[in-house]
């Protein structure tokens, strides 16, 4: 009888280095959002199956930037400030500019075969309307849930989890095409 060795726990700086999972990301709108404006939006971003630690750092990177870039550029222009206004806006927006640069260059290579599935819940007083592929992210994003579930506890092991992985990354393919 042969058992499988359970995965890896990832460690704290791996997960937020590199992202929650190692098979893409998942985002909606937060509870408060959607109950002010009526807005429920939610995107499934899945990375090619063998995506490596440095890329999936490089596309978190990226996809962090505006928030956190936002903020380093702040501070730049707080430091700067003393030597005058000019120099000050020059460096903020230097910093902000040249992290977007080094977000796409050193994403070049894996950016564009990522996949994506986007749905929105749109309510109209008591009605609402779904625009984009929901059932597509919630069939999505189950499966790979439940791949990483059944990683864990030692029911499959890493090739069958890339395995598992792969047929969802053809599957959000698929359906990106068909809802692009």
């Amino acid at each position: 009888m042969t058992t499988i060795d359970r995965a890896a726990v990832r460690s704290r700086a791996a997960r937020l280095l590199e992202g929650a999972h190692p098979w893409g990301c998942f985002e909606e709108t937060s509870t408060l959002y959607a109950a002010r404006t009526g807005v429920h939006a939610r995107r499934l971003v899945v990375y090619p199956p063998g995506t490596s630690a440095g890329e999936r750092r490089a596309l978190v990177f990226r996809r962090r930037w505006p928030t956190c870039g936002g903020l380093m550029a702040l501070l730049v222009s707080l430091v700067a400030a003393p030597a005058s206004s000019v120099v000050a806006l020059a460096a903020m927006v230097g910093v902000y500019a040249a992290g977007f640069v080094v977000g796409a260059v050193v994403t070049r290579g894996v950016q564009h075969v990522c996949r994506e599935l986007r749905c929105s819940t749109v309510r109209y007083g008591e009605t609402s309307e779904t625009y984009g592929d929901a059932e597509g992210v919630e069939m999505c994003l189950a499966a790979l849930l439940a791949l990483e579930r059944a990683r864990a506890v030692g029911r499959i092991d890493e090739v069958g989890f890339e395995l598992g992985w792969g047929r969802i990354y053809e599957e959000t393919d698929a359906r990106s095409r068909e809802f692009g």
